[in-house]
């Protein structure tokens, strides 16, 4: 049986050490998936918080740096690109990066041994992180995840992972859920297109693509068809979000709608305008990717099709998203990026279910008002 899946909240996490003492200057190393950058958000406000005096850069790829323009929770960044990103010397030149910075500590939000091999070649005294992928030694401070009896890891929401690594310098979570900003610039592009659209009306958003793998992907068909159904019993405009190299995937789900329906895939949306975009929904229909969880920082409600990832690492956001799945597969939570079996998870979830889970959403969603610049 298609059923939408609520998932329970998750408990707060709890400092089990005496805090580390402020550091001059913390590095944070931000995750690179858009989702989990959006969900360190209460993470990096409970650091500015908790060390007023600190001066605390954020450290990530470009696009983990757009998307959080227009926060104010640090005092300067830096972002990992050309030679400190690429290449068997990238750490490294990291790390030195990182040291001219004059850190102290560096808290990696990132897990990876590159991150680990860039903290301990800045030389700062405190480096945090979860001690994964053989990189405990490189750590002052390597934090165990949580392990079932079998030592299999816990599924858990990314966010009470990093609140957890964060306690250690003695923040605390806010409670508040994750937030972003739309700036000015992303504003003013998004205007602009549906001004050539034809004018600004109520729509939302349909989002076909996922970094993570194929897996992921709602297929087309049957998107499409979702779709449909939602702007038949609704009238709002859907409008197909298209990112870099989903051009195919938005395309497809373009043709198979029919006008009316604004795309971008002959105009790719960058983060700037896609969180105007997002932020202005009605509603984001995606799969368990980005677009997900950009939504839930703007108070946007969505519904997420999800199939080969656990639902254990994204809870917490109910009161925003209804997750629809099968539940009636033994092969659920395989985290696998491309499937062997066929794909069933999402080639037999019915479109119908789908668009009735977003037709509830809508229902029981709280009017919202317009989407503000910072």
């Amino acid at each position: 049986m298609t059923t939408p899946v609520p998932t329970p909240a998750a408990p707060p996490p709890t400092a089990s050490a005496p805090p580390i003492a402020p550091p001059r200057t913390l590095v944070v190393r931000l995750p690179n998936p858009a989702g989990d950058v959006v969900l360190s958000t209460p993470t990096l406000r409970a650091l500015r918080r908790a060390l007023p005096a600190t001066r605390i850069v954020w450290a990530g790829k470009p696009t983990a740096l757009v998307l959080l323009d227009g926060l104010l929770d640090r005092d300067d960044v830096a972002p990992v690109e050309g030679p400190a990103a690429r290449g068997l010397l990238a750490p490294r030149r990291c790390g030195r990066a990182w040291r001219a910075l004059g850190a102290d500590a560096v808290l990696l939000l990132k897990d990876s041994l590159g991150a680990g091999l860039a903290a301990w070649s800045s030389r700062a005294p405190v480096r945090v992180g979860y001690a994964r992928h053989g990189r405990a030694p490189l750590l002052s401070h390597p934090v165990e995840p949580p392990r079932d009896a079998a030592g299999e890891r816990v599924p858990e929401p990314m966010g009470i992972r990093f609140a957890r690594l964060a306690a250690l310098f003695g923040a605390t979570d806010d409670g508040l859920p994750p937030r972003l900003a739309v700036p000015p610039d992303g504003a003013a592009r998004a205007a602009a297109r549906f001004a050539a659209a034809g004018g600004a009306r109520p729509y939302f958003v349909v989002s076909p693509g996922a970094a993570f793998g194929p897996s992921k992907i709602y297929p087309p068909r049957l998107l499409a068809d979702a779709a449909r159904r939602v702007r038949d019993a609704t009238g709002l405009l859907p409008v197909v979000l298209c990112g870099p190299g989903e051009e195919r995937l938005a395309a497809e789900t373009a043709a198979r709608l029919g006008p009316p329906v604004l795309s971008t895939h002959d105009d790719l949306t960058r983060w700037p305008e896609a969180k105007a975009i997002v932020a202005g929904a009605a509603l984001v229909l995606t799969p368990d990717a980005g677009p997900r969880h950009v939504a839930v920082g703007f108070g946007t409600p969505v519904v997420s099709v999800m199939g080969p990832t656990d639902p254990g690492w994204t809870r917490g956001d109910e009161a925003l998203v209804t997750v629809v799945r099968r539940e009636d597969l033994s092969c659920l939570g395989c985290h696998l990026r491309v499937c062997p079996i066929g794909h069933p998870c999402m080639e037999t979830l019915d479109p119908a279910v789908v668009a009735s889970a977003c037709l509830t959403r809508l229902a029981s969603s709280p009017p919202r008002a317009p989407a503000t610049t910072p």
